[in-house]
């Protein structure tokens, strides 16, 4: 992406808008016009200065040459004039720091003898703050080993302006031309003055502090294996981006073909040798024979979803649909007419339902939990104390009887104390139980007789049928409802 110049450095523009630098320039004279301080700035009467046919410096002629290798380069958008940008700072759009030697030496430069500078602050063109490195500007005089320039570049045509995009890049061999600058008037820093010198290849020479500073209009640049010219017509012109061999355009459809084209090779490659390897270890776990059984189900199922057959999921989400759908229709569908419920008292007593709607056998009862009572008394427990009363004075009949033999008399008198007896426990139980029939306030008490026992004189004679059925009924039943503790 450096190479294709997505990741270029920026600079100012051409023209007479904010942010822009235009100079028109000619080997006579040149005027500029700078918007890149806090308010645009116009220069007029400036006298380019070239090196003669007799190697003088004088105003036209051919190019100076600045011959090196660069070491550090800055680029202005903006110039900060409260930090003391000042003059014809306004008008320099790039800045580099070029270690003099020729063109060969400058190629052959590598490793230690690279010249290595930390720019701290370059705010003013003609002189940056540098630091830590084998190089420190800022330290460089008379008694240095080595000689270096420093110029304040300004673009004479468009083309060189966005030319100079290639200083981005530092340490290379490089040679830089153009014209010193000059007003006709008092000399200052950065300007011409009469102790610039060039010589025979009009190459500029640096002086005893072995450092010069100056403004430089620019007219071409020289690289290693291309060049910047003012018309851009050269040949080998260097063009932002350009890569040797493949050129822009072939380097950016390289990086779409075989970088992006490898990369997604790449992936499908390492995914099937992926899948390769598990297939193998699988073949080891389980057998050749299983995995040929796999292979012929996911055949199979291949086949049976080509034909049209549903798989599991399918056929239980079909079936997940249709009960949604019946449910719905359940819920628009009118409710049926509720049955009508027939009494039966003949199944009250066996059938639930018919117990519970057939009500209770008596308008008012006293239901368990309730504050009067704990228990329920219903119109059958009624009946049957009722018929255990009426038994003692069948009894007293058939004592008064003369015919009454002994046996009978005895039979009769163990019936009545089984009776007397289940009354007085009944009684007593249902009292326990605090139950209370509505209506009556005391509970029911039987009158009790006393039992006198005869001896048999005579034998003893056949009971009437209908004293000794009744008799035997009372007993049957009192033995069959003669507990209700339950």
């Amino acid at each position: 992406m450096l190479l294709a110049g997505c990741l270029s450095p920026t600079t100012a523009g051409w023209g007479q808008d904010d942010g822009e630098v235009k100079v028109d320039f000619s080997t006579e004279s040149a005027s500029a016009t700078s918007s890149l301080g806090d308010e645009k700035e116009s220069f007029d009467g400036l006298l380019p200065i070239g090196c003669n046919e007799t190697r003088t410096l004088d105003n036209g002629g051919s190019p100076v040459k600045f011959t090196g290798y660069m070491a550090a380069s800055h680029f202005y958008e903006t110039h900060d004039q409260l930090n003391g940008a000042k003059d014809l700072d306004l008008v320099v759009t790039v800045s580099v720091a070029i270690k003099s030697m020729s063109m060969n030496e400058a190629i052959s430069v590598d490793g230690e003898q690279i010249p290595r500078i930390q720019v701290k602050n370059w705010n003013l063109p003609l002189y940056p703050e540098t630091g830590a490195g084998n190089i420190d500007l800022d330290e460089v005089d008379m008694d240095s080993s080595s000689k270096w320039f420093v110029l304040g570049l300004i673009p004479a045509t468009e083309n060189i302006l966005y030319g100079m995009q290639a200083l981005g890049e530092w340490h290379q061999p490089i040679q830089i031309e153009g014209y010193l600058v000059d007003t006709n008037k008092s000399a200052s820093a950065g300007y011409y003055s009469s102790y610039h010198e060039v010589n025979d290849n009009c190459e500029m020479k640096i002086g005893q502090n072995n450092i010069e500073s100056v403004y430089l209009m620019v007219t071409s640049i020289k690289f290693e294996d291309s060049v910047i010219t003012s018309n851009g017509d050269s040949s080998d012109e260097w063009v932002l981006g350009d890569v040797p061999f493949l050129g822009r355009a072939g380097f950016v459809m390289f990086f779409l073909i075989f970088g992006i084209g490898g990369a997604v090779g790449i992936f499908m490659f390492s995914k099937i040798a992926v899948e390769k390897a598990a297939s193998h270890s699988m073949e080891v776990l389980v057998g050749k024979k299983a995995m040929a059984a796999v292979s012929k189900v996911k055949s199979d199922m291949k086949q049976a979803k080509s034909s049209g057959m549903k798989s599991s999921k399918q056929r239980n989400a079909e079936a997940r649909q249709e009960s949604l759908v019946e449910a719905e229709a359940k819920k628009e569908w009118p409710k049926p007419a509720e049955k009508e419920i027939v009494d039966s008292p003949s199944l009250a007593g066996f059938d639930l339902d018919s117990a519970l709607q057939s009500g209770p056998s008596e308008s008012i009862t006293s239901e368990f939990g309730s504050k009067t009572s704990s228990a329920v008394a219903t119109s059958e427990a009624k009946n049957i104390a009722s018929q255990a009363s009426s038994i003692p004075q069948s009894v007293s009949q058939q004592r008064s009887s003369p015919v009454t033999s002994a046996v009978n008399v005895s039979s009769v008198t163990t019936a009545q104390s089984s009776v007397v007896s289940n009354i007085e426990s009944t009684t007593s139980k249902r009292s326990h139980f605090s139950s209370s029939v509505p209506g009556s306030s005391k509970p029911q008490q039987q009158p009790q007789k006393k039992v006198v026992k005869k001896r048999a004189t005579k034998k003893a004679q056949q009971p009437e049928p209908e004293s000794k059925q009744e008799t035997t009924n009372s007993s049957e039943e009192e033995e069959e409802f003669s507990d209700f503790s339950f």
